[in-house]
């Protein structure tokens, strides 16, 4: 595996690390090149001792860096990998420039996000004539690197996964209500998202919020996410809301977080893939509403799993989470069938088993 990050602590990186312990837990021989960088940290944290206890064994080189390009032939040489699996533009570049495509081992790709390949050619050009195959992570993704000419016979859509231990709907959120200073009886409806990126939708959530507070005046707020939150302070004050809003930060106890909440939103715009806090949330039994982006419909099914809203909608989004507030059994409901269906198409199990059957394929196929 090579991926893109020099952390563990995203969507891309998470997945990743996920997959690598998933298949050394079922006897594969799994190494994992991450990122090097100035500001990479101790190796640390849950899924970082998961993939250490796995086996797994850790590398990391400069992605961007010419010269370790070169220096990772030789280390290909040393693993002697029947598949490299990468999982982003940059660890795509790295071992293409590592390769030149000369290589005896299979090429996966992940593609994660509903964005066109071919606003990047050179990557398009290594998906279409390099890789062996692409793995979407919904079929959102694929439909769009089939209209970007990339070979349906490449591509296998695999969702991405969440550990069934640690996100179970058991958990307690009173913790996390505690230090986020909300009353245990109020609606508390939140969202994790990154600060660091424009197209999570924070704005719409906090107007939507406004919206809200009409028809709900006991309603709080969360908005969870790395990055810096000054915008979106800066508009809750504008929206007289600020009051109602928190703002905690990077949250590392995702499952205790969800469980505080009693409605989870994703107000996402563009260029997801399928956003996964709606996936954990899910897994979590919490209600969601989503906007209509990219591949989220694919979990989020209209008033089976949860409900769909338009983008950049914050009146249909406070509607939507009106009505579930207002009708608490209809939203257990609809947690639920959401928990049961990620449970049958999203366990880091599930995953591990249908990437190692397409590994096998693309082993078969070069044998051949």
């Amino acid at each position: 595996m090579i991926d893109s990050h020099a952390e563990i602590e995203r969507g891309g990186a998470i997945q990743c690390a996920r997959l690598a312990a998933a298949l050394a837990e079922r006897g594969h021989s799994v190494a994992c090149v991450f990122d090097e960088n100035r500001d990479a940290s101790e190796r640390t944290g849950a899924e970082w001792r998961r993939l250490t206890d796995a086996g797994v064994q850790l590398l990391r080189r400069p992605l961007l860096s010419l010269s370790a390009m070169r220096k990772f032939r030789e280390t290909l040489q040393v693993l002697g990998p029947d598949i490299v699996h990468t999982h982003k533009n940059k660890a795509l570049y790295f071992l293409a420039g590592a390769t030149w495509n000369k290589r005896s081992f299979g090429w996966v790709a992940n593609r994660g996000t509903e964005y066109s390949l071919l606003r990047e050619p050179p990557a398009w050009a290594i998906h279409r004539y390099w890789v062996d195959r692409i793995i979407p992570v919904a079929d959102a993704v694929k439909q769009q690197l089939i209209r970007d000419g990339i070979p349906q016979r490449k591509l296998r859509t695999i969702y991405g996964s969440f550990d069934v231990h640690r996100f179970d709907p058991a958990t307690s959120g009173e913790v996390m209500r505690d230090a986020w200073r909300v009353p245990g009886s109020a609606p508390l409806v939140g969202m994790a998202a990154s600060f660091k990126s424009r197209k999570k939708g924070q704005s719409d959530f906090l107007k939507a919020a406004a919206h809200l507070l009409r028809d709900h005046s006991d309603a709080h707020f969360v908005l969870a996410g790395d990055g810096s939150p000054e915008h979106a302070r800066h508009l809750a004050g504008e929206l007289g809301i600020a009051e109602r809003v928190r703002f905690p930060g990077f949250v590392t106890d995702m499952p205790a977080a969800l469980a505080a909440m009693d409605v989870v939103v994703c107000a996402s715009t563009r260029g997801e893939g399928l956003t996964g806090s709606v996936r954990e949330a899910l897994a979590m039994a919490r209600p969601v509403v989503s906007t209509d982006v990219a591949g989220n419909r694919e979990l989020v099914r209209q008033g089976q799993t949860g409900l769909l809203v338009p983008v950049r909608d914050p009146a249909a989004l406070a509607e939507a989470i009106s009505l579930l507030l207002s009708d608490r059994e209809e939203a257990a409901k609809l947690g639920a069938a959401g928990r049961k269906l990620v449970l049958e198409l999203c366990t880091d199990e599930a995953r591990a088993a249908k990437v190692e059957e397409l590994y096998r394929e693309v082993m078969a196929e070069r044998r051949r």
